[in-house]
């Protein structure tokens, strides 16, 4: 019965949209908008490729390659600066859950003319915590 829900659900054009004009298929979007619109989570067992166009994930430094077969995928570069740009406003607040410490990878904080940068006072800031530069 499962598979013939699922079906059905595909037939229902608020779920599974064809833009055959633009080359677009929606899924949960009705007005699809790129090659593969949908609006939901997706999930999968494994995901392949380099992924260098994901957004919302964090990495803690850059591979030197991304080929899986060389050894420079075990080696990695991270800048030395992070920048805030001008008319821009940063507090950084840790908590007591992580001992209220807060740390970066680089060892510069440059703060533009017109930004503010502020640490909590119940917060302890660690820069550099690679020790790299």
């Amino acid at each position: 019965m499962t598979r013939a829900v699922t079906l059905a659900e595909i037939a229902d054009t608020n779920t599974f949209v064809v833009d055959g004009t633009n080359v677009r298929v929606g899924i949960n979007s009705s007005i699809p908008t790129t090659t593969l619109d949908v609006g939901g989570v997706v999930t999968a067992t494994s995901f392949v490729g380099s992924g260098a166009n994901l957004t919302g994930v964090s990495g803690f430094a850059t591979a030197l390659s991304t080929d899986q077969t060389s050894p420079l995928k075990t080696f990695f570069k991270t800048p030395k600066q992070v920048s805030i740009g001008a008319g821009t406003s940063v507090t950084v607040e840790s908590d007591v859950t992580s001992g209220n410490v807060a740390f970066i990878r680089e060892s510069i904080v440059h703060v533009a003319v017109g930004a503010t940068f502020h640490v909590n006072t119940s917060t302890t800031l660690i820069t550099n915590v690679l020790s790299v530069f």
